[in-house]
């Protein structure tokens, strides 16, 4: 329920400070609530702001960690020590040093600066943005947000502004002023031993970590999906805790779909009749707020770093119905125990959100004409040795859930505190001795689940609308038009690009009706083709194989990308 600003200074820092950190815990936090007075402390060179903080953060010193800890807690707080296991983003200084250091896939992003003056670390780029006075962009960002709807591997909006990778810590040597990055490996290494086993070993696994897991029912949700990570949780909560009396559940979705069968929002509340918990589900039909004030919240909430809004279309009423009813903490469902199917270097990328703009059919022009420039980063490249399978969940662990998914969670972080059980680095490691055929789909997992589960069956369809459906109604349009013609988005984007994409946000709905009519090349390749054929073709005659990006979808990343460049300079 915090985002923060933590500052260490050469110089020892004046009473001034503590008056911008309060300005700038006031400016990051949502603009739909009423926010806990924030917390400022200033001692000697350090000081740090905790925006809306609450009774769940750990403070011991100087030292500061949001999130939650699994396990062993000793020396939490001192720089150089273990990293600790749990969900978090943990902020220490001793006497020597100063460090920054994220849990296994950093699902709570931490960002950090360094001048000859200031060491900063914060959940918020906006908030160092604002301490430091000014801003430079990265324009690094555009091609990956264009292509994937992210800021890209490691991106952020200023270009002085680095993201501490996963299981990794940036220490600050007091002494010389001189930091260095110290990471744990991503490696998946196969431990041989028959299914049967690896089944044991991940119960084990999770029984052990859920004992030690104890949350306080007065103050935290389980928001159920009808899907299996959830789903899962609940089931080891129960059989470590019984926790069925006090335990309280939440689903969110159009209105409509608690009485779609096979829907997220109709399983999860047949799961919790079933089980007898209590469940309450929260509707997330669009807002009567203005379309403006919508997206200009949902930029200020996330930081512009993903272009799922379809979730947040209600303008944050669930959040903000959570925070005044006292809830403190989500208990979220990320996990890492393997996904979708892929078998072949593109399939994986994509899958991934790690496409470049030469990989799409409708973006691929302007690569060759030289706009949309970038690659991925070596460390992310497919290893000697490695399988699709393998190298698919070493970037999940190492881009999909620093990069995605903890840009999700930054977007609920001012309303509620965020717990991700599954991302026990106990569990995440167990679950890198998997082969490759029980992480694929999740096989293995989805197993065990089935057998704790009740006999309900897992949801096909999701209860929130879909991003193009959201993105192609008039009044959106209209928004994203008129943005996308201002003399912004002509200073960062071509000219023959942006109108390109006002031609065919416009006529979307057309073009769609005569796709539905005619058989286009692209879909009879993927229907007869054999997949060595497709591999010729694509390398061929790329733009009959490579998916376009949806032309609304297009719009509204363009739109993210100028509205940010604009919010983060007028509010300095």
């Amino acid at each position: 329920m915090a985002k923060n600003i933590w500052i260490y200074s050469k110089k020892k820092l004046s009473d001034i400070v503590t008056h911008r950190i309060s300005e700038i815990c006031d400016k990051i936090a949502p603009d739909n609530i009423t926010v806990t007075e924030p917390k400022v402390v200033i001692n000697d060179n350090l000081a740090y702001g905790i925006m809306n903080p609450t009774s769940t953060l750990l403070i011991k010193d100087n030292s500061l960690l949001m999130g939650q800890l699994i396990g062993d807690q000793s020396n939490w707080d001192v720089p150089n020590e273990k990293f600790p296991d749990g969900s978090y983003a943990l902020f220490r200084e001793g006497k020597d040093y100063c460090e920054l250091v994220t849990d296994a896939v950093a699902s709570r992003t931490i960002w950090y600066y360094k001048d000859e003056e200031y060491f900063i670390g914060s959940s918020s780029q906006r908030a160092i943005i604002l301490f430091i006075g000014n801003f430079k962009f990265n324009e690094k960002v555009i091609p990956w947000m264009t292509a994937s709807g992210c800021l890209g591997p490691g991106n952020a909006w200023d270009k002085r502004i680095n993201m501490v990778p996963p299981d990794s810590s940036v220490l600050l040597d007091k002494n010389d002023w001189s930091i260095r990055i110290k990471s744990n490996p991503i490696e998946f290494k196969e431990t041989k031993t028959s299914d049967e086993n690896h089944k044991k070993n991940l119960i084990d696994i999770l029984n052990s970590t859920f004992k030690t897991i104890k949350y306080n029912y007065s103050e935290w949700v389980l928001p159920l999906s009808g899907g299996y990570d959830s789903r899962g949780i609940l089931c080891f909560l129960k059989s470590n805790h019984n926790t069925n009396k006090d335990l309280r559940t939440i689903t969110w979705g159009l209105e409509s779909s608690l009485t779609e069968e096979g829907n997220d929002a109709y399983v999860a509340k047949e799961l919790a009749e079933t089980l007898k918990i209590s469940h309450k589900y929260y509707h997330t039909d669009l807002s009567n707020e203005s379309v403006e004030t919508l997206f200009n919240r949902f930029l200020n909430n996330g930081e512009g770093r993903i272009d799922h809004i379809a979730g947040y279309m209600d303008g944050f009423e669930i959040w903000k119905n959570l925070h005044e009813d006292g809830v403190q903490g989500v208990i979220r469902g990320d996990e890492s125990f393997g996904w979708l199917s892929r078998s072949s270097e593109l399939g994986v990328k994509l899958l991934l959100g790690l496409g470049l703009c030469e990989n799409f059919s409708n973006l691929n022009p302007y690569t060759k004409k030289g706009y949309f420039q970038h690659e991925i980063p070596e460390q992310l490249e497919q290893r000697d040795g490695e399988s699709f399978s393998a190298w698919r969940d070493r970037l999940y662990q190492q881009h999909r859930a620093p990069t995605g998914l903890s840009a999700l969670s930054e977007l609920k972080l001012g309303y509620v505190e965020i717990s991700n059980p599954l991302l026990a680095k106990s569990v995440i490691k167990e679950a890198r001795k998997l082969p490759d055929h029980l992480r694929t789909e999740k096989k293995l997992f989805k197993e065990i689940v089935e057998d704790l589960s009740p006999k309900i069956p897992f949801s096909q369809i999701n209860a929130t609308a879909s991003l193009k459906g959201i993105l192609k109604q008039k009044k959106i349009v209209d928004l994203l038009s008129k943005e996308l013609s201002s003399n912004t988005a002509n200073e960062l984007f071509p000219a023959e690009f942006l109108n390109d994409v006002l031609i065919k946000i416009n006529n979307t709905n057309s073009v769609t009706k005569n796709k539905k009519k005619v058989s286009s090349p692209k879909a009879f390749i993927k229907r007869f083709i054999p997949r060595n054929l497709k591999s010729l073709l694509r390398n061929s005659v790329p733009s009959l194989t490579l998916p376009p990006v949806d032309y609304n979808v297009l719009a509204f990343r363009t739109y993210m990308v100028v509205r940010m460049n604009q919010i983060l300079k007028e509010e300095l």
